[in-house]
């Protein structure tokens, strides 16, 4: 009788533990979104969205960390470096996760194969902005008055997406067009408001409030199809200059070796995001595609972008600017 009571109590000590053992369930502290641009980027805008979405879905809450500088790259290595347990994701972007990687071999401090993806959240084509002091109401326009003026046009980008877009669009009409990098498009969009700069690639999301005000002028936009919110602006195909597309995108990211449950949960607060009213009127208003925030369409997706993006440096030859 005294044996099968220490079994018992032996047994009993042993389940409890193997409870104490158990991970407390996801998530019990803050979860940290790590940003790699600034204040009134696209990113920045979309994180404050996944914020709340994760208060309402999880009951957890999230803490916004602004991190630019370097191209993203800042923010993508400290994400990769986290550790796997869901409380820190990168809102990662075409830059981030996509472009940087051919354009700084060999410096990059993290690789794609660091990440996971979560949900692809927000799609759109950057847009090419003039400054309302800058004479040409298309691009060749643009180039011409350029040239005859023997002037430079100054680009701003705030991300690789879009400094490789001004490089490419200096190659595409033969304008003397100098890069003018920023640590986020709502900065470079503030400086093209004043007139500081003469022309800039921008997402939708951090041009929209200048557009509200016109205090910037849209000139073409880098995409098969004009945008619903700009349709009186053509495409770059549609002004003569030929296989000139990007893509601005936002994907939500975890460090690689979280653990399924958690990406999965972590999905169902972005899922949660994508069907809210707010964000559907934020998308509509940033001109973004709409998006399913299915897991495996946010794996496909980003495998094209790293395909893209490898082809669009080795055919350009632009190396990464910081």
């Amino acid at each position: 009788m005294k044996r099968i009571a220490s079994i018992t109590f032996a047994a009993a000590a042993a389940s409890c533990g193997l409870a104490a053992a158990q991970p407390a369930e996801f998530p019990n502290r803050p979860i940290t979104i790590v940003v790699p641009f600034g204040a009134g980027s696209g990113s920045d805008v979309a994180s404050r969205f996944y914020a709340r979405s994760l208060k309402e879905t999880l009951n957890a809450n999230a803490v916004v960390e602004l991190k630019p500088g370097a191209a993203g790259m800042l923010a993508g290595a400290q994400a990769a470096r986290a550790a796997p347990d869901g409380y820190t994701v990168l809102m990662g972007s075409g830059t981030v996760n996509a472009a940087n990687f051919p354009l700084f071999r060999g410096t990059i401090r993290y690789a794609p194969q660091d990440f996971v993806p979560v949900a692809t959240i927000y799609v759109s084509p950057p847009v090419l902005f003039a400054a309302k002091s800058v004479p040409g109401a298309s691009v060749g326009e643009l180039a011409s008055q350029a040239r005859q003026a023997g002037r430079k046009l100054s680009c701003g980008s705030g991300n690789a997406v879009t400094q490789v877009a001004c490089e490419l669009l200096r190659r595409k009409t033969g304008a003397d067009i100098v890069n003018v990098p920023y640590k986020g498009n709502g900065q470079s969009m503030t400086d093209l408001a004043s007139g500081q700069i003469d022309i800039a690639f921008s997402d939708m999301a951090a041009a929209g409030p200048f557009l509200q005000r016109d205090a910037v002028r849209p000139v073409a936009v880098p995409a098969p199809q004009r945008l619903p919110s700009l349709p009186e602006v053509r495409t770059f195909a549609e002004q003569g200059v030929a296989d000139f597309e990007f893509l601005s995108w936002n994907t939500i990211f975890v460090p690689a070796g979280t653990p399924p449950a958690v990406i999965r949960r972590l999905n169902d607060a972005a899922r949660h995001m994508l069907g809210a009213p707010e964000w559907e009127k934020q998308r509509v208003s940033s001109s973004g595609y709409k998006v399913s925030g299915d897991l495996k369409e946010a794996e496909t997706f980003v495998a094209s972008e790293l395909a893209r993006w490898e082809r669009y440096v080795a055919e350009t030859g632009v190396k990464g600017s910081e």
